[in-house]
C-alpha cells in the first residue's frame, strides 16, 4: 500500500489521509490524475486515496503517484449512506486485501458497515472526532482531527487519547467551481431536490489541499499532531 523510498526534495512527507477521486461515485470530483497533480501543487509527499466503499482506483493511483514522485497510501472510507463510520488505511498489501475482503463480505451479505471497526491486523482505522468508540482504542486505531477542530481540543491533556490523534484534512475538490456540481450529484444520490439537501449529505466546502504556506504554519503550531500523522505514514 505504500511505496519505498524517501520524499522528493521540496515536498513534505505529510499528511493527506482522506482523499476522494471521482470513483467515490456521486461524491468525489477529481480524476486520479487531477488528485495527484493537486498533491504536487500542495507539496504533499504522501497522500492516501480513500474512496467511499470501494478501492477501484488504487492501481491507477499507485502508478500515477510513483510516476510523479508522490508516495501512495491505499485505503477505503467506510460509510453507511451519508454517515462516515471510519477510514481504513492499509499498512501494506496484506492490509489492502484485508480491507477489500471486509468490504466484499459486507456487500455480499448486504449488511451495513459495523461500528466500531473489526480487529484489522494489517490496517489502521481512523475515526472522526465526533464518532469515537466508547472504549479504549486498540493499537492500530486513531482519531482524525480536522484543522478546524484543533481549537476544540483544549479540554484534552497529553493523554493516550491525544497521542492517538492524527490530522485528517479531507480532499474532495480541486476548485470552488466544483462545489455546485458536487451538491447536484449529492441530491441525485439522495433522490431529493437540491433545495432539500442538508449539509450532512455533502462534503464540507473546505475539502481542498491546504496552501503550502498555510500547511507549513499549521505544522509549526501543531507539531504534536503532525508528528503523529507522520508516524502513521512512516
Amino acid at each position: 500500500a505504500k511505496n519505498e523510498g524517501g520524499t522528493p526534495e521540496g515536498l513534505c512527507d505529510v499528511m493527506y489521509l482522506n482523499c476522494h477521486s471521482y470513483y467515490s461515485l456521486r461524491y468525489g470530483m477529481m480524476s486520479v490524475g487531477q488528485l495527484v497533480h493537486g498533491a504536487i501543487d500542495a507539496k504533499a509527499g504522501a497522500i492516501a486515496l480513500t474512496d467511499i466503499n470501494n478501492s477501484t482506483a488504487i492501481p491507477e493511483f499507485a502508478g500515477e503517484c510513483i510516476k510523479n514522485g508522490i508516495r501512495p497510501v491505499a485505503g477505503i472510507e467506510f460509510r453507511n449512506g451519508n454517515e462516515l463510520q471510519y477510514i481504513g488505511i492499509a499498512r501494506n498489501n496484506k492490509g489492502l486485501r484485508e480491507l477489500n475482503e471486509f468490504l466484499s463480505k459486507i456487500n455480499s451479505e448486504k449488511t451495513e458497515i459495523p461500528f466500531p471497526a473489526p480487529g484489522f491486523s494489517e490496517s489502521y482505522v481512523i475515526y472522526p472526532l465526533s464518532k469515537r468508540p466508547g472504549r479504549k482504542l486498540s493499537e492500530n486505531e486513531r482519531i482524525g482531527i480536522k484543522p478546524r477542530e484543533i481549537n476544540s481540543l483544549v479540554t484534552f491533556d497529553h493523554s493516550a487519547d491525544r497521542k492517538s490523534m492524527v490530522l485528517l484534512q479531507p480532499v474532495t475538490f480541486s476548485s470552488k467551481d466544483e462545489i455546485f456540481t458536487h451538491r447536484s450529484l449529492r441530491a441525485i444520490d439522495n433522490n431529493i431536490l437540491l433545495s432539500h439537501l442538508r449539509p450532512s449529505q455533502c462534503a464540507r466546502e473546505d475539502e481542498f489541499f491546504m496552501d503550502p504556506a498555510t500547511l507549513r504554519h499549521f505544522r509549526e503550531e501543531n507539531k504534536w499532531i503532525t508528528g503523529n500523522t507522520e508516524m502513521l505514514l512512516s
